[in-house]
């Protein structure tokens, strides 16, 4: 299993060993459970601006959001490096005010926003209610289980 985790994020709200530390954990835990063990996936931690330029270019949507996933396990060259699932882009503020807004911490935000991303990368979708329906049943198990192992450690 290779995961990059990448922080391009200017702010000081999470440190960089902790989003990696994070990061490993979540990916590896998810991965391992779907078994796609020998999976590639890349994570880059963001700011608002960024997040929304790359919103904008490739949804149409100008303004910020809290994730983005671009697959690359599907399409024409999905042959080319079948393990490659593509990429998730997280910012960091827009999380860090969703946590404030939730009452839980950043890396709980964090942790919920890369296990959506990656399910995105899995195939999951929330474009019918019956598909939300089900991704949201997936976000939640797999939530459980990263406390679960947080807990225990």
């Amino acid at each position: 299993m290779d995961i990059q985790v990448r922080n391009k994020c200017k702010s000081n709200i999470i440190t960089t060993h902790r989003l990696k530390k994070i990061t490993q954990n979540v990916i590896k835990l998810v991965l391992d459970e779907k078994g796609h063990t020998g999976a590639e996936v890349s994570v880059v931690y963001v700011d608002d601006a960024e997040i929304r330029t790359l919103n904008k270019r490739y949804r149409s949507i100008n303004k910020p959001t809290d994730v983005l996933a671009f697959p690359m396990n599907d399409g024409k060259f999905a042959s080319i490096s079948p393990n490659l699932l593509g990429d998730v882009v997280v910012s960091v503020p827009t999380a860090m005010r969703q946590s404030e807004a939730n009452d839980h911490s950043i890396e709980r935000e964090i942790t919920i926003l890369l296990i959506h991303g990656l399910l995105h990368l899995l195939g999951f979708d929330h474009h019918s209610d019956k598909a939300e329906t089900i991704m949201r049943e997936q976000e939640i198990e797999y939530l459980m289980l990263v406390e679960e192992e947080r807990s225990i450690a």
